[in-house]
Protein backbone atom coordinates (compact mmCIF):
# COMPACT_ATOMS: atom_id res chain seq x y z
CA UNK A 1 0.00 0.00 0.00
CA UNK A 2 1.19 3.12 -0.58
CA UNK A 3 1.81 6.56 1.27
CA UNK A 4 -0.78 8.25 -0.64
CA UNK A 5 -3.71 5.83 0.06
CA UNK A 6 -2.66 4.93 3.34
CA UNK A 7 -2.77 8.85 4.11
CA UNK A 8 -6.74 8.79 2.11
CA UNK A 9 -7.96 5.88 4.12
CA UNK A 10 -6.56 7.28 7.25
CA UNK A 11 -8.47 10.88 6.17
CA UNK A 12 -11.35 9.25 5.41
CA UNK A 13 -11.85 7.35 8.63
CA UNK A 14 -11.13 10.74 10.50
CA UNK A 15 -13.74 12.32 8.47
CA UNK A 16 -16.42 9.36 9.36
CA UNK A 17 -15.56 8.69 12.54
CA UNK A 18 -15.76 12.65 13.29
CA UNK A 19 -19.14 12.64 11.76
CA UNK A 20 -20.27 9.99 13.77
CA UNK A 21 -19.05 11.57 17.30
CA UNK A 22 -20.20 14.48 16.01
CA UNK A 23 -24.17 13.00 15.81
CA UNK A 24 -23.83 11.47 19.27
CA UNK A 25 -22.42 14.68 20.80
CA UNK A 26 -25.37 16.43 19.34
CA UNK A 27 -27.45 13.69 20.76
CA UNK A 28 -26.11 13.69 24.09
CA UNK A 29 -26.03 17.38 24.60
CA UNK A 30 -29.79 16.87 23.45
CA UNK A 31 -30.39 14.40 26.61
CA UNK A 32 -27.44 14.22 29.01
CA UNK A 33 -28.63 11.06 30.10
CA UNK A 34 -27.05 9.35 27.08
CA UNK A 35 -23.49 10.56 28.28
CA UNK A 36 -23.51 9.11 31.24
CA UNK A 37 -24.87 6.00 30.09
CA UNK A 38 -22.66 5.51 27.53
CA UNK A 39 -19.52 6.52 29.81
CA UNK A 40 -20.65 5.21 33.42
CA UNK A 41 -19.25 1.43 34.40
CA UNK A 42 -22.44 1.08 36.53
CA UNK A 43 -26.30 1.24 35.94
CA UNK A 44 -27.50 4.61 36.73
CA UNK A 45 -31.22 3.78 36.52
CA UNK A 46 -33.29 0.93 37.86
CA UNK A 47 -35.20 -1.08 35.10
CA UNK A 48 -38.61 0.07 35.09
CA UNK A 49 -41.41 -2.36 36.78
CA UNK A 50 -42.37 -4.91 34.28
CA UNK A 51 -45.76 -3.38 32.90
CA UNK A 52 -43.49 -0.66 31.30
CA UNK A 53 -42.18 -2.62 27.86
CA UNK A 54 -40.87 0.14 26.22
CA UNK A 55 -38.04 1.17 28.55
CA UNK A 56 -35.09 -1.15 29.65
CA UNK A 57 -31.83 0.04 30.72
CA UNK A 58 -29.93 -3.42 29.12
CA UNK A 59 -32.20 -4.70 26.50
CA UNK A 60 -30.60 -6.97 24.59
CA UNK A 61 -27.20 -6.24 26.60
CA UNK A 62 -28.93 -8.52 29.77
CA UNK A 63 -28.75 -11.79 27.26
CA UNK A 64 -25.27 -11.74 26.40
CA UNK A 65 -24.21 -10.74 29.83
CA UNK A 66 -26.20 -13.81 31.17
CA UNK A 67 -24.38 -16.09 28.63
CA UNK A 68 -20.35 -14.50 29.36
CA UNK A 69 -21.66 -14.58 33.16
CA UNK A 70 -23.72 -17.89 33.61
CA UNK A 71 -21.85 -19.82 30.22
CA UNK A 72 -25.81 -20.58 29.37
CA UNK A 73 -27.32 -21.26 26.34
CA UNK A 74 -30.09 -18.66 25.13
CA UNK A 75 -31.10 -16.97 21.79
CA UNK A 76 -28.23 -15.41 21.85
CA UNK A 77 -24.91 -16.56 19.96
CA UNK A 78 -21.92 -17.14 22.38
CA UNK A 79 -19.02 -16.00 20.45
CA UNK A 80 -19.12 -12.24 21.69
CA UNK A 81 -20.24 -12.81 24.97
CA UNK A 82 -17.62 -15.56 25.53
CA UNK A 83 -14.99 -13.28 24.11
CA UNK A 84 -15.98 -10.48 26.79
CA UNK A 85 -15.99 -13.42 29.54
CA UNK A 86 -12.35 -14.38 28.47
CA UNK A 87 -10.41 -10.88 28.38
CA UNK A 88 -11.83 -9.18 31.25
CA UNK A 89 -13.82 -12.14 33.54
CA UNK A 90 -16.56 -9.70 34.34
CA UNK A 91 -18.27 -10.58 37.52
CA UNK A 92 -21.95 -8.85 37.33
CA UNK A 93 -24.06 -7.48 34.35
CA UNK A 94 -22.89 -3.86 34.83
CA UNK A 95 -19.65 -5.00 34.40
CA UNK A 96 -19.66 -6.88 31.43
CA UNK A 97 -22.11 -4.58 29.68
CA UNK A 98 -19.45 -1.87 30.19
CA UNK A 99 -17.16 -3.98 28.78
CA UNK A 100 -18.89 -4.90 25.65
CA UNK A 101 -19.66 -1.39 25.02
CA UNK A 102 -15.83 0.07 25.31
CA UNK A 103 -15.09 -3.55 22.74
CA UNK A 104 -17.36 -2.51 20.80
CA UNK A 105 -16.67 0.80 20.56
CA UNK A 106 -13.06 -0.20 20.06
CA UNK A 107 -13.68 -2.13 17.09
CA UNK A 108 -16.16 -0.07 15.36
CA UNK A 109 -13.21 2.99 15.25
CA UNK A 110 -10.81 0.00 14.16
CA UNK A 111 -12.71 -1.27 10.90
CA UNK A 112 -13.57 1.93 9.75
CA UNK A 113 -10.48 2.01 7.54
CA UNK A 114 -10.98 -1.80 6.98
CA UNK A 115 -14.28 -0.79 5.90
CA UNK A 116 -12.90 1.76 3.16
CA UNK A 117 -10.66 -0.54 1.64
CA UNK A 118 -13.23 -3.21 1.68
CA UNK A 119 -15.10 -0.80 -0.23
CA UNK A 120 -12.47 0.61 -2.35
CA UNK A 121 -11.15 -2.28 -3.13
CA UNK A 122 -15.05 -3.77 -4.02
CA UNK A 123 -16.03 -0.99 -6.01
CA UNK A 124 -12.72 0.80 -6.98
CA UNK A 125 -14.08 4.28 -6.77
CA UNK A 126 -13.05 6.50 -4.27
CA UNK A 127 -15.84 9.05 -3.69
CA UNK A 128 -18.36 6.80 -4.03
CA UNK A 129 -16.74 4.78 -1.09
CA UNK A 130 -16.54 7.76 1.31
CA UNK A 131 -19.85 8.15 0.90
CA UNK A 132 -20.91 4.99 1.34
CA UNK A 133 -19.30 3.76 4.04
CA UNK A 134 -20.65 7.62 5.48
CA UNK A 135 -23.77 6.92 5.15
CA UNK A 136 -23.29 3.32 6.65
CA UNK A 137 -21.43 4.67 10.00
CA UNK A 138 -24.48 7.45 10.26
CA UNK A 139 -27.10 5.30 10.20
CA UNK A 140 -29.50 5.17 13.23
CA UNK A 141 -28.68 1.71 13.22
CA UNK A 142 -24.65 2.76 13.38
CA UNK A 143 -25.53 3.23 16.87
CA UNK A 144 -25.66 -0.39 18.07
CA UNK A 145 -22.10 -0.86 16.53
CA UNK A 146 -20.68 1.34 19.67
CA UNK A 147 -22.77 0.77 22.75
CA UNK A 148 -22.21 -3.74 23.11
CA UNK A 149 -24.24 -5.29 20.55
CA UNK A 150 -22.76 -7.72 18.18
CA UNK A 151 -23.25 -5.48 15.53
CA UNK A 152 -19.40 -3.87 15.36
CA UNK A 153 -17.59 -7.69 15.62
CA UNK A 154 -19.96 -9.09 12.77
CA UNK A 155 -19.30 -6.45 10.82
CA UNK A 156 -15.76 -5.74 10.86
CA UNK A 157 -15.99 -10.16 10.20
CA UNK A 158 -18.05 -9.17 7.40
CA UNK A 159 -15.70 -6.50 5.54
CA UNK A 160 -12.75 -9.36 5.84
CA UNK A 161 -15.32 -11.97 4.33
CA UNK A 162 -15.99 -9.53 1.74
CA UNK A 163 -12.60 -8.82 1.08
CA UNK A 164 -11.53 -12.73 0.94
CA UNK A 165 -14.19 -13.50 -1.37
CA UNK A 166 -13.72 -11.11 -3.93
CA UNK A 167 -12.02 -12.14 -7.28
CA UNK A 168 -9.27 -9.41 -7.41
CA UNK A 169 -8.63 -10.47 -3.85
CA UNK A 170 -4.47 -12.08 -4.90
CA UNK A 171 -4.78 -15.52 -2.99
CA UNK A 172 -4.72 -18.69 -3.16
CA UNK A 173 -7.36 -21.38 -3.81
CA UNK A 174 -6.75 -23.33 -0.81
CA UNK A 175 -6.11 -20.39 1.58
CA UNK A 176 -8.97 -18.55 0.23
CA UNK A 177 -11.11 -21.70 1.06
CA UNK A 178 -9.62 -21.56 4.12
CA UNK A 179 -10.21 -18.36 5.06
CA UNK A 180 -13.85 -18.33 3.99
CA UNK A 181 -14.28 -21.45 6.27
CA UNK A 182 -12.76 -19.87 9.46
CA UNK A 183 -14.61 -17.01 8.49
CA UNK A 184 -17.82 -17.86 8.21
CA UNK A 185 -17.70 -20.68 11.12
CA UNK A 186 -16.62 -17.22 13.68
CA UNK A 187 -19.21 -15.24 11.93
CA UNK A 188 -22.06 -18.96 12.63
CA UNK A 189 -20.68 -18.70 16.35
CA UNK A 190 -21.67 -14.18 16.55
CA UNK A 191 -24.94 -14.61 15.35
CA UNK A 192 -27.61 -16.78 13.21
CA UNK A 193 -26.19 -16.91 9.81
CA UNK A 194 -27.32 -20.42 8.95
CA UNK A 195 -30.64 -19.46 6.75
CA UNK A 196 -29.51 -15.97 5.41
CA UNK A 197 -25.54 -17.16 4.20
CA UNK A 198 -26.81 -21.09 2.52
CA UNK A 199 -30.10 -19.23 0.97
CA UNK A 200 -27.77 -16.10 -0.25
CA UNK A 201 -24.72 -18.04 -1.68
CA UNK A 202 -26.98 -20.32 -3.30
CA UNK A 203 -29.73 -17.58 -4.90
CA UNK A 204 -26.41 -15.57 -6.11
CA UNK A 205 -24.48 -18.72 -8.02
CA UNK A 206 -28.60 -19.59 -9.13
CA UNK A 207 -28.62 -15.72 -10.46
CA UNK A 208 -25.10 -16.16 -12.15
CA UNK A 209 -26.11 -19.08 -13.75
CA UNK A 210 -29.46 -17.77 -14.68
CA UNK A 211 -27.65 -14.98 -16.52
CA UNK A 212 -24.89 -16.61 -18.26
CA UNK A 213 -27.94 -18.75 -19.97
CA UNK A 214 -28.94 -15.94 -21.58
CA UNK A 215 -25.42 -15.12 -22.75
CA UNK A 216 -25.58 -19.19 -24.38
CA UNK A 217 -26.49 -19.40 -27.69
CA UNK A 218 -26.61 -22.69 -27.64
CA UNK A 219 -27.61 -24.92 -24.23
CA UNK A 220 -24.90 -28.20 -24.63
CA UNK A 221 -23.41 -29.87 -21.92
CA UNK A 222 -20.17 -28.71 -23.45
CA UNK A 223 -21.18 -24.87 -23.35
CA UNK A 224 -22.48 -25.68 -18.84
CA UNK A 225 -19.25 -27.36 -18.68
CA UNK A 226 -17.41 -24.28 -19.82
CA UNK A 227 -20.10 -22.19 -17.57
CA UNK A 228 -19.49 -24.23 -14.67
CA UNK A 229 -15.47 -23.93 -14.96
CA UNK A 230 -15.29 -20.74 -15.31
CA UNK A 231 -17.42 -20.31 -11.85
CA UNK A 232 -15.58 -23.04 -10.23
CA UNK A 233 -14.08 -20.88 -7.41
CA UNK A 234 -17.89 -19.83 -6.83
CA UNK A 235 -19.26 -22.91 -6.02
CA UNK A 236 -16.06 -24.05 -3.93
CA UNK A 237 -17.11 -20.72 -1.83
CA UNK A 238 -20.64 -21.69 -2.00
CA UNK A 239 -19.84 -25.23 -0.37
CA UNK A 240 -17.51 -23.86 2.17
CA UNK A 241 -20.17 -21.52 3.13
CA UNK A 242 -23.02 -24.48 3.66
CA UNK A 243 -20.63 -26.82 5.42
CA UNK A 244 -19.09 -23.92 7.83
CA UNK A 245 -22.47 -22.95 8.23
CA UNK A 246 -24.19 -25.74 9.16
CA UNK A 247 -20.57 -26.55 11.35
CA UNK A 248 -21.26 -22.98 12.97
CA UNK A 249 -24.70 -23.89 14.25
CA UNK A 250 -24.03 -27.39 15.32
CA UNK A 251 -21.06 -26.40 17.56
CA UNK A 252 -23.95 -23.94 19.86
CA UNK A 253 -26.50 -26.44 19.31
CA UNK A 254 -24.44 -29.41 20.58
CA UNK A 255 -23.86 -27.18 24.00
CA UNK A 256 -26.82 -25.96 24.40
CA UNK A 257 -28.27 -30.04 23.74
CA UNK A 258 -25.89 -30.29 27.05
CA UNK A 259 -27.07 -27.26 29.37
CA UNK A 260 -30.72 -27.59 28.08
CA UNK A 261 -31.67 -30.91 26.55
CA UNK A 262 -32.28 -29.43 23.08
CA UNK A 263 -30.54 -28.86 20.39
CA UNK A 264 -32.67 -26.30 18.84
CA UNK A 265 -33.06 -24.53 21.81
CA UNK A 266 -32.32 -20.39 20.39
CA UNK A 267 -34.95 -21.42 17.62
CA UNK A 268 -37.20 -22.77 20.57
CA UNK A 269 -36.54 -18.99 22.75
CA UNK A 270 -36.76 -16.94 19.36
CA UNK A 271 -40.72 -18.89 19.17
CA UNK A 272 -40.84 -17.90 22.50
CA UNK A 273 -40.52 -13.91 21.55
CA UNK A 274 -43.42 -14.16 19.11
CA UNK A 275 -41.49 -16.10 16.19
CA UNK A 276 -43.58 -17.97 14.04
CA UNK A 277 -45.03 -18.68 10.41
CA UNK A 278 -47.35 -15.92 9.06
CA UNK A 279 -48.57 -13.38 6.89
CA UNK A 280 -49.24 -10.42 8.29
CA UNK A 281 -49.73 -8.08 4.69
CA UNK A 282 -50.35 -4.91 7.02
CA UNK A 283 -46.65 -5.45 7.72
CA UNK A 284 -46.18 -3.85 3.77
CA UNK A 285 -47.92 -0.29 5.21
CA UNK A 286 -47.13 -0.22 8.90
CA UNK A 287 -43.81 -1.40 10.55
CA UNK A 288 -45.20 -2.20 13.43
CA UNK A 289 -41.84 -0.85 15.13
CA UNK A 290 -39.93 1.69 14.51
CA UNK A 291 -39.53 3.76 10.94
CA UNK A 292 -36.61 2.40 9.78
CA UNK A 293 -37.77 -1.43 9.83
CA UNK A 294 -40.31 -0.80 7.26
CA UNK A 295 -36.94 0.94 4.99
CA UNK A 296 -35.47 -2.23 5.88
CA UNK A 297 -38.04 -4.46 4.13
CA UNK A 298 -38.19 -2.48 1.12
CA UNK A 299 -34.67 -1.17 0.54
CA UNK A 300 -32.79 -4.70 -0.46
CA UNK A 301 -35.99 -5.82 -2.37
CA UNK A 302 -36.04 -2.60 -4.20
CA UNK A 303 -32.09 -2.68 -5.02
CA UNK A 304 -32.57 -6.53 -6.31
CA UNK A 305 -35.58 -5.80 -8.34
CA UNK A 306 -33.48 -2.83 -9.82
CA UNK A 307 -29.88 -4.73 -10.33
CA UNK A 308 -32.11 -7.90 -12.13
CA UNK A 309 -33.92 -5.11 -14.43
CA UNK A 310 -30.69 -3.28 -15.42
CA UNK A 311 -28.42 -6.66 -16.08
CA UNK A 312 -31.54 -8.51 -17.96
CA UNK A 313 -31.84 -5.62 -20.39
CA UNK A 314 -28.27 -5.14 -20.53
CA UNK A 315 -27.93 -8.42 -21.81
CA UNK A 316 -31.31 -8.43 -23.97
CA UNK A 317 -29.90 -5.31 -25.20
CA UNK A 318 -33.43 -3.61 -25.08
CA UNK A 319 -34.01 0.44 -24.14
CA UNK A 320 -35.46 0.81 -20.51
CA UNK A 321 -37.58 3.80 -20.51
CA UNK A 322 -39.03 4.77 -16.84
CA UNK A 323 -40.56 7.80 -15.55
CA UNK A 324 -38.29 10.20 -13.94
CA UNK A 325 -39.33 12.74 -11.93
CA UNK A 326 -37.73 16.25 -12.76
CA UNK A 327 -37.39 17.82 -8.87
CA UNK A 328 -34.86 16.28 -6.34
CA UNK A 329 -37.99 16.89 -3.93
CA UNK A 330 -39.49 13.34 -5.09
CA UNK A 331 -36.64 12.07 -3.30
CA UNK A 332 -38.92 12.45 -0.12
CA UNK A 333 -40.89 9.21 -1.14
CA UNK A 334 -38.16 7.42 -0.42
CA UNK A 335 -38.85 7.81 3.42
CA UNK A 336 -41.88 5.73 2.33
CA UNK A 337 -41.33 3.12 0.05
CA UNK A 338 -45.08 1.64 -0.27
CA UNK A 339 -46.00 5.37 -1.70
CA UNK A 340 -42.56 5.84 -3.75
CA UNK A 341 -43.08 2.18 -5.69
CA UNK A 342 -46.69 3.07 -6.34
CA UNK A 343 -46.00 6.32 -7.37
CA UNK A 344 -43.82 5.23 -9.70
CA UNK A 345 -46.23 2.35 -11.22
CA UNK A 346 -48.63 4.89 -11.89
CA UNK A 347 -47.05 6.90 -13.54
CA UNK A 348 -45.58 4.78 -15.66
CA UNK A 349 -48.30 3.34 -16.63
CA UNK A 350 -50.45 6.78 -17.09
CA UNK A 351 -47.55 8.29 -19.22
CA UNK A 352 -46.91 5.18 -21.34
CA UNK A 353 -50.59 4.88 -22.62
CA UNK A 354 -51.23 8.76 -22.69
CA UNK A 355 -48.31 9.28 -25.11
CA UNK A 356 -47.03 6.14 -26.34
CA UNK A 357 -43.85 6.61 -24.35
CA UNK A 358 -43.23 10.43 -25.81
CA UNK A 359 -43.92 12.36 -22.56
CA UNK A 360 -40.73 14.11 -21.90
CA UNK A 361 -41.04 12.25 -18.37
CA UNK A 362 -40.77 9.00 -19.45
CA UNK A 363 -36.87 8.67 -20.54
CA UNK A 364 -34.48 5.97 -21.77
CA UNK A 365 -31.99 4.54 -18.78
CA UNK A 366 -28.62 5.30 -19.62
CA UNK A 367 -26.42 3.27 -18.10
CA UNK A 368 -22.62 1.99 -18.62
CA UNK A 369 -21.81 -1.71 -19.48
CA UNK A 370 -21.26 -2.08 -16.09
CA UNK A 371 -24.04 -3.91 -15.46
CA UNK A 372 -22.59 -7.08 -18.06
CA UNK A 373 -20.14 -7.26 -15.61
CA UNK A 374 -22.56 -7.48 -12.62
CA UNK A 375 -24.22 -9.96 -14.08
CA UNK A 376 -21.38 -12.65 -12.91
CA UNK A 377 -20.17 -10.64 -9.76
CA UNK A 378 -20.81 -13.31 -6.83
CA UNK A 379 -20.41 -10.52 -4.05
CA UNK A 380 -22.23 -8.40 -5.28
CA UNK A 381 -25.32 -10.87 -5.58
CA UNK A 382 -24.51 -11.90 -1.93
CA UNK A 383 -24.72 -8.91 -0.79
CA UNK A 384 -28.10 -8.01 -1.73
CA UNK A 385 -29.53 -11.01 -1.02
CA UNK A 386 -28.20 -11.30 2.33
CA UNK A 387 -30.29 -8.57 3.61
CA UNK A 388 -33.41 -9.55 1.50
CA UNK A 389 -33.28 -13.41 2.50
CA UNK A 390 -33.81 -11.18 6.07
CA UNK A 391 -35.97 -9.04 5.24
CA UNK A 392 -38.12 -11.85 3.90
CA UNK A 393 -37.47 -14.04 7.24
CA UNK A 394 -38.54 -11.06 9.50
CA UNK A 395 -41.68 -10.64 7.10
CA UNK A 396 -42.64 -14.04 7.37
CA UNK A 397 -42.04 -15.31 10.88
CA UNK A 398 -43.09 -12.04 13.03
CA UNK A 399 -46.17 -9.87 13.61
CA UNK A 400 -44.02 -6.40 13.27
CA UNK A 401 -40.83 -5.58 11.95
CA UNK A 402 -39.06 -5.53 15.16
CA UNK A 403 -35.34 -5.23 14.53
CA UNK A 404 -35.45 -5.76 11.01
CA UNK A 405 -33.30 -2.03 10.52
CA UNK A 406 -30.42 -3.49 12.79
CA UNK A 407 -30.26 -6.56 10.59
CA UNK A 408 -30.07 -4.88 7.26
CA UNK A 409 -28.37 -1.20 7.73
CA UNK A 410 -26.37 -2.30 11.12
CA UNK A 411 -23.84 -4.57 8.53
CA UNK A 412 -22.26 -3.72 5.49
CA UNK A 413 -23.81 -5.95 3.28
CA UNK A 414 -26.56 -3.36 2.10
CA UNK A 415 -24.09 -0.83 1.35
CA UNK A 416 -21.62 -3.10 -0.65
CA UNK A 417 -24.54 -4.14 -3.04
CA UNK A 418 -25.81 -0.40 -3.34
CA UNK A 419 -22.11 0.80 -4.26
CA UNK A 420 -22.39 -1.52 -7.13
CA UNK A 421 -25.61 -0.37 -8.07
CA UNK A 422 -24.97 2.76 -8.54
CA UNK A 423 -21.99 2.02 -10.33
CA UNK A 424 -24.25 1.15 -12.93
CA UNK A 425 -25.45 4.73 -12.89
CA UNK A 426 -23.80 7.23 -14.47
CA UNK A 427 -23.22 10.86 -13.73
CA UNK A 428 -24.29 12.41 -10.57
CA UNK A 429 -27.30 11.21 -9.76
CA UNK A 430 -26.17 8.58 -6.84
CA UNK A 431 -24.14 10.82 -5.56
CA UNK A 432 -27.35 13.09 -4.92
CA UNK A 433 -29.30 9.93 -3.22
CA UNK A 434 -26.39 9.35 -1.22
CA UNK A 435 -26.22 12.66 0.39
CA UNK A 436 -29.72 12.68 0.59
CA UNK A 437 -29.48 9.29 2.61
CA UNK A 438 -26.61 10.94 5.00
CA UNK A 439 -28.46 13.51 5.61
CA UNK A 440 -31.84 12.31 7.13
CA UNK A 441 -29.93 9.86 8.59
CA UNK A 442 -27.56 11.61 10.66
CA UNK A 443 -30.65 13.59 11.99
CA UNK A 444 -31.84 10.29 12.93
CA UNK A 445 -28.92 9.04 14.36
CA UNK A 446 -29.24 12.16 16.59
CA UNK A 447 -32.53 11.15 17.79
CA UNK A 448 -31.24 7.40 18.38
CA UNK A 449 -28.69 8.90 21.11
CA UNK A 450 -31.81 10.76 22.64
CA UNK A 451 -34.02 7.58 22.82
CA UNK A 452 -30.63 5.79 24.11
CA UNK A 453 -30.32 8.17 26.99
CA UNK A 454 -33.96 7.68 27.63
CA UNK A 455 -33.53 4.00 27.56
CA UNK A 456 -35.48 3.73 25.04
CA UNK A 457 -36.12 0.74 21.85
CA UNK A 458 -33.30 1.41 19.41
CA UNK A 459 -34.06 -1.42 17.40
Amino acid sequence: MTKAKMLRIVNSSLLICSAFIFCAALGMLINPDAFHKFFSPVQLVPDPPLPETSRSYYWDLQGYADIALSNTCLAFYPLWPLLIRFLFHPQNVEQTAHYFLVVSTVIFLLSTPLLILVFTKSLNHKYLTLLLVMAFSLSPMAIFRVIGYTESLFSALSAIFIWVCLRQTNLNQIVRLTLVFILTLIMGLTRPILIPFVFSSAAAIGTIFYFESLKLETHNWRDWRTVINKYSQEIKITLTLWVSSFLGYSIYGLFCWQARGDFFAPFKDQKDWGTKLGLHLELLLFPKSQFFDLLGLYFPLIVLFVAFILVYFKIKDINLVIWQPKSTLWNLLFLYPPLLILTHIFNWFYLKSKSQGKDNSLKKVITSDYPITLSSNYVFWFCVYFPVIHSLIIFFTRDRLYSLGRYIFGVPFFFIALGYLFCCIPGKKAYQTLWWLIGISGFALVEQWVNYGHNKWLG
